[in-house]
């Protein structure tokens, strides 16, 4: 039994300032070891070009996984021959920890273009409550948005599907019951990942995957919920798009918004968050920040909430109000949503109209989040 540190980390160090370890044994000591670890490579100095005392230059906490510590760590400015002696501080620290067994290793991002490879997708999108510095909700790990990515899941996907969780683009198998309690780690870690998504599926099931995460010191909690038949049936699809909607109205009490829409690939199935097209006509916007006022763009069915119903001036044309001052708003049938469907245009821009008041250009989203920062900052 012993403490390997395998040839590529010091060759990766004589090659690049920045690497993501993995340091993988069945341990029990090693969480507290890794933690250690860390402590000790926060520690280490050097002389920047002013003159003045450097350390490493990035170092979040180490992010757990099944049998495994990941490590991501910028060393900056620090020294060659400090940098170099990484390797031996790696197994002593560990020795030093209680760990008698482990292997250390670059931690290899998987081969993800599969993941981005699916065709037609039916996606989702949640957004929860806004916290600090943005709004008023407490800022929190965004276990509730999980609680609903993982039940989602497991109905969703086929039961012989293989799972995995991907983080920091490495791709971990995870058993089924294992799969909640891998992600809430992953996302408890404080100062850590702020994205984990999970996996079901491949090329020949299809794909259904879901990502949670928070940006902003867990602020802005949010996820996505992704389905990808293969084939591409389109029937299917919209079959999809309408359970994904039963989902949002299901947990419609833990949003302040959230959408439902057919994307044409699954290359952004890794986001937990919406990201502008560029197949949509001009960009728009990122408005996580504002996700109880106003919304990314125009989709088939969206979850209002009550500050969306202000600027809308009540519910809008073809809206349904819901409990808690919400209302869903459906336009036209999810098929006419299916990227290549001649109707496609015409929804949207259709949603767009509906939608103008809480649709806004960055100039004024960049306007309403500072002004929501400025407020929080003067208490």
């Amino acid at each position: 039994m012993a403490v390997v540190v395998l040839p590529e980390i010091d060759r990766e160090l004589r090659e690049s300032q920045s690497l993501l370890i993995e340091v993988r044994s069945d341990d029990g000591q090693l969480p507290s070891a890794v933690a250690a670890l860390r402590q000790a490579l926060l520690r280490l100095t050097g002389t920047g070009p002013d003159g003045q005392p450097e350390g490493v230059a990035f170092l979040p906490p180490p992010v757990p996984l099944p049998g495994a510590q990941l490590l991501l760590v910028d060393f900056g400015s620090l020294p060659d021959e400090q940098v170099l002696a990484v390797p031996r501080l790696l197994a002593e620290h560990l020795g030093d920890g209680g760990v008698r067994d482990a292997v250390i290793s670059l931690a290899e991002p998987a081969e993800l273009d599969e993941l981005a490879g699916f065709g037609t997708a039916a996606r989702a999108y949640l957004a929860g409550p806004v916290g600090a510095p943005f709004g008023p909700a407490p800022s929190r790990p965004p276990v509730p948005l999980l609680d609903v990515a993982v039940d989602w899941l497991h109905a969703a996907r086929n039961p012989t599907a293989d799972l995995a969780a991907v983080v920091l683009g490495v791709r971990t198998p995870v058993p089924a019951r294992s799969l909640r309690p891998v992600a809430e780690a992953v996302l408890t870690t404080p100062g850590g990942a702020t994205t984990v998504t999970l996996v079901a599926g491949g090329p020949a099931t299809g794909l259904v995957a879901a990502s949670v995460g928070a940006a902003h010191g867990n602020g802005l909690p949010a996820a996505t919920l992704t389905v990808a038949p293969a084939p591409d049936d389109r029937a299917e699809l919209t079959r999809r798009m309408r359970q994904l909607r039963d989902s949002v109205r299901a947990h419609a009490e833990l949003l302040v918004w959230a959408g439902v829409d057919a994307e044409p690939d699954t290359r952004l199935v890794l986001r937990h968050d919406w990201v502008p097209r560029i197949d949509r006509g001009p960009s728009r916007p990122d408005v996580a920040p504002l996700a109880d006022v106003l919304v990314p763009d125009a989709m088939w069915h969206q979850l209002l909430s009550p500050g969306h119903l202000e600027r809308l001036g009540g519910l809008p044309e073809g809206a349904v109000g819901l409990p808690g001052g919400r209302a869903e708003l459906t336009i036209g049938e999810p098929e006419q949503w299916l990227p290549g469907h001649p109707d496609g245009a015409a929804v949207r821009e259709h949603g767009r109209r509906i939608l103008a008041p809480c649709l806004v250009g960055a100039a004024q989203a960049v306007a309403m989040a500072a002004d929501r920062l400025r407020r929080f900052r003067a208490g």
